[in-house]
């Protein structure tokens, strides 16, 4: 729970920053921000990071196959990477190339999920013959 007001206090600190900097060097403002979302990305991930293996411990007792808990982080992974990226762009005022970007990365995730879309099809193809 600590965790949250961490990040929540260095989003702050580094809007401030930014928004100070944009005023007397906006060509540095850009730079600063995206330190800054690197900076909160990767403490997300150390924070995470321990939480897969709690995770991958649930799924293995819960029959669920390994393979398919995967496919599920990587289009997490994916999501997160999109929107970081989109929103980035966005900032910049880029508002057409953030809208490209999010559809690339639906059509990561829906490339990522096609075993189980597969998986699924084959199950309920079995379903019906039944």
């Amino acid at each position: 729970m600590s965790e949250i007001f961490t990040l929540a206090g260095i989003a702050i600190v580094a809007a401030g920053f930014v928004i100070l900097l944009k005023q007397y060097k906006p060509e540095y403002a850009f730079g600063a921000a995206l330190a800054a979302g690197i900076l909160l990305l990767l403490y997300t991930i150390t924070i995470f990071s321990g939480i897969i293996d709690e995770i991958e411990s649930l799924v293995s007792s819960s029959g669920i196959e390994s393979e398919n808990f995967g496919i599920l982080l990587r289009c997490l992974g994916i999501c997160m990477v999109t929107k970081i990226a989109s929103e980035t762009c966005k900032d910049c005022g880029q508002g057409s190339i953030s809208s490209k970007i999010d559809l690339a990365g639906k059509v990561a995730i829906l490339v990522s999920s096609m075993p189980l879309f597969s998986e699924i099809i084959g199950i309920i193809k079995n379903l019906i013959e039944v």
